[in-house]
């Protein structure tokens, strides 16, 4: 056997975010993509700091971040990140319309300087383009971005003027530092066959003048996906969906067309990103124009694949003729997939609710209300699923009418709303999004306003979602708490304390607890307990690394571990300790949101969790302890893809640097329970190699693959693990190589991979 000598596991360590390092991913808390998640559901499930009683008393405006342009994208929020020469920020992306892109400090709202600012061109004058005129004064990035945390990546769209016409462009900006990446920027072209609108020589191709890119950005797969839809129906345009590879941003590897025999189609979804399910198929709603269930899809739920674009599924109405002559858009707000991925939610400009079995679209509606029944006397063109152990709710807002909460079973929408409101909204193209800690603390956060008049003040409220009778606050209470100008079809991001709402008042205004902007003393709160290398909330296992998530946990600037006189890893940190069954654990680092600790390696049974600092106690967690609950360390710091591994000659595995066949590479885990010696707490491990008490096996490729050595990683805390595996020599080859960890009976996280030649 061989073991890497401390130093080299001391790089590979920091890569892999093991004890030594910085946890980068703050992954429970982070929104990285338009409706907070692939399903669209506009809910963060992990919100403990905005629970009813802190909202009902002394939450308001914190500060307006001024930006240099309208604000129609989602803001986005990641935790953790390490900006050159301003060390760990939990950040928030914003972009506007005149092409910018803003990362904030969350932390502090009263800031008027970025982290970084990017401009990516003159955006271009809505008076430039025929017929705009329901986006003034400018277009420039329309759509929400989305991010990659493993490539530490934002990607979006700019429209710019060039030469007297739009061009449209794809950015793969860094997210330390804004600077374009992966070969980008790109700019978005595609064709198709067909005879429809604009078509030459059987051929369509795709046109900025006619098209605006209003849906957010998807992402999975490595692959970027990007939908168009047009500005008031005008002119010759369809819907298009295009994939690119989010690695190189010139290669296109896809491309859709709604109507390639007709026109329209359009997918616009009022902003809303297209849905992902889990085998990553993508799931669209198209405008009105031709159908004819062929070739032509307009006023249709479209199921693609996730490689090629192939329609693989697909819905229309019973009344598809109508609705289309009538300018009632079935796509009006996107897709949401519920109750566990077997069913798809639409609402539509009709003002009706449709429910689908995803696995079976149904394509033409047998009678006409056999999916769907009318919900609203107007169009819907948002809405909100909150799923929880007691019930699935889903929201919407009527028309000058009142806020609806609806029971979503298996078999569909319930047709009776189970929560109406009592207050008639003043808008038909608010923002709506949930926060709740898990099934408790229910919020709705709805922004409304007159979208037809430019200036009008927005306003933000925050209705009891489980009560939808009882508002807990809202924005016109106090005059401080102004909202600005009301900014349609986006909705607020609530994220760690803080709710940021996009406006036309060339600002992102900002709003939390007024103890948090002040600085004012709170306890601890505890969020999630998630192994350290597979970010998974589960059960713990003696020695296990573990990541804390919260609010109030440590001080605001990140203390990293320390050695004791003892040499051994230090138990308190910034006056902050974690108890598992009142024993102090060895502390990895401390922040305000996010601790690393041990697990003591004499727990069993089931052990209680407490963080405790100077301003007190977190509520206590009862955590079940079992025997092991493996988990590999990733490069990215997610808990998936590229593992963190080194090959045989000591270098760093990777897609570009692959290990061959029959080599041993070095993998770095948790969570394999006792040792022989026995794990003491804290300890850095020396020339006396501890081995896990149970059977090790490994798994490279779908092949039973030898274990070389497993026992303790030398020169760190006991808890971490080296594992040396040596390949078959008929393992199948290539970038992503699939791997698994068994440690007895329990196996690692899945979607971890190696790189083999």
């Amino acid at each position: 056997m061989f073991i890497k000598e401390p130093y080299i596991l001391r790089r590979i360590v920091i890569l892999a975010t093991l004890p030594f390092g910085v946890i980068s991913c703050v992954a429970q808390i982070s929104v990285t993509t338009a409706n907070y998640g692939k399903n669209r559901t506009n809910t963060n499930f992990n919100e403990t700091v905005l629970t009813h009683v802190a909202v009902g008393g002394g939450f308001g405006k914190l500060g307006a971040f001024p930006v240099d342009g309208q604000i129609y994208a989602q803001p986005l929020y990641v935790g953790g990140l390490q900006i050159p020469g301003q060390g760990t920020k939990n950040a928030v992306f914003v972009a506007t319309m005149n092409n910018s892109v803003y990362a904030i400090d969350a932390d502090h709202p009263n800031a008027t300087a970025p982290l970084w600012q990017v401009n990516l061109g003159a955006p271009v004058s809505s008076g430039a383009i025929p017929n705009l005129d329901d986006v003034n004064p400018q277009v420039g990035i329309l759509s929400t971005p989305v991010i990659d945390t493993r490539a530490l990546m934002i990607y979006a769209v700019a429209e710019t003027w060039e030469n007297s016409a739009p061009v449209f462009r794809l950015h793969g900006l860094s997210l330390l530092n804004g600077q374009d990446m992966v070969n980008g920027p790109v700019v978005i072209g595609a064709s198709v066959s067909g005879a429809g609108s604009a078509a030459a020589n059987g051929t369509i191709a795709f046109d900025p003048v006619w098209h605006l890119q209003r849906p957010g950005l998807a992402l999975a797969n490595g692959t970027v996906y990007i939908c168009f839809g047009s500005h008031g129906d005008a002119g010759n345009y369809h819907g298009w969906v295009m994939a690119y590879n989010g690695s190189n941003l010139q290669q296109q590897t896809a491309v859709f067309n709604t109507t390639p025999n007709g026109n329209g189609g359009g997918i616009w979804q009022s902003g809303h990103a297209p849905v992902i399910d889990k085998d990553g198929n993508v799931y669209v709603v198209s405008g009105n124009g031709d159908f004819d269930g062929v070739a032509n899809f307009s006023g249709a739920v479209l199921k693609l694949s996730g490689s090629d674009l192939s329609v693989l599924d697909w819905y229309t109405p019973a009344q598809w003729q109508y609705l289309d002559a009538n300018d009632l858009d079935v796509g009006s707000t996107g897709a949401v997939l519920a109750a566990g991925g077997s069913l798809v939610l639409v609402g539509d400009k009709g003002g009706r609710l449709i429910n689908l079995n995803s696995g079976s679209l149904g394509h033409v509606e047998s009678t006409p209300g056999a999916d769907a029944f009318p919900a609203s006397p107007a169009g819907i063109f948002d809405f909100a699923y909150w799923e929880t152990d007691q019930g699935e709710l889903l929201y919407e807002h009527d028309f000058n009418g009142y806020l609806k909460a609806y029971a979503v079973t298996a078999d569909g929408i319930n047709q009776t709303p189970v929560s109406q409101g009592t207050w008639r909204g003043d808008s038909l193209y608010q923002g709506l999004a949930v926060s709740s800690n898990g099934s408790a603390d229910g919020i709705l956060w709805e922004t409304t306003g007159d979208h037809s008049v430019p200036g009008v003040p927005g306003t933000l409220h925050a209705w009891n979602a489980s009560d939808l009778t009882q508002e807990i606050w809202n924005s016109n209470m106090q005059a401080a708490d102004v909202l600005g100008s009301f900014a349609k079809f986006v909705s607020p991001l609530v994220a760690n304390g803080r709710v940021y709402v996009p406006t036309f008042s060339n600002e992102l205004a900002i709003y939390g607890t007024k103890s948090s902007a002040q600085g004012t003393s709170a306890g601890p709160q505890v969020a999630s307990v998630l192994n350290g290398a597979s970010f998974i909330q589960e059960s713990v296992s003696p020695g296990e690394i573990l990541a804390i998530f919260g609010a109030n946990l440590g001080p605001s600037t990140l203390l990293p571990a320390q050695i004791g006189t003892d040499a051994a890893v230090s138990n308190t940190l910034g006056n902050v300790q974690v108890l598992f069954d009142s024993v102090a654990a060895p502390l990895l680092y401390v922040s305000a949101s996010q601790v690393g600790t041990v697990v003591p390696f004499g727990v069993s049974g089931t052990t209680q969790m407490v963080v405790q600092n100077a301003a007190g106690q977190s509520a206590v967690a009862s955590l079940l302890v079992v025997a092991a609950t493996p988990a590999l360390f990733t490069s990215s710091g997610l808990g998936s893809g590229q593992a963190s591994a080194l090959n045989q000659d000591g270098s760093v595995n990777s897609a570009t640097n692959p290990a061959s066949a029959g080599s041993v590479i070095s993998l770095f885990a948790t969570g394999l329970g006792q040792t022989t010696p026995t794990g003491v707490d804290g300890a850095v491990t020396g020339s006396a190699l501890s081995t896990p008490n149970l059977p090790i096996s490994a798994n490279v490729g779908g092949l039973a693959s030898e274990i070389v050595y497993a026992g303790a990683a030398p020169g760190m805390i006991d808890g971490a693990f080296q594992i040396n595996v040596r390949l078959p020599l008929n393992v199948e080859t290539g970038p992503v190589v699939l791997l698994v960890l068994q440690a007895g009976a329990a196996i690692s996280q899945t979607g971890v991979w190696i790189a083999i030649q």
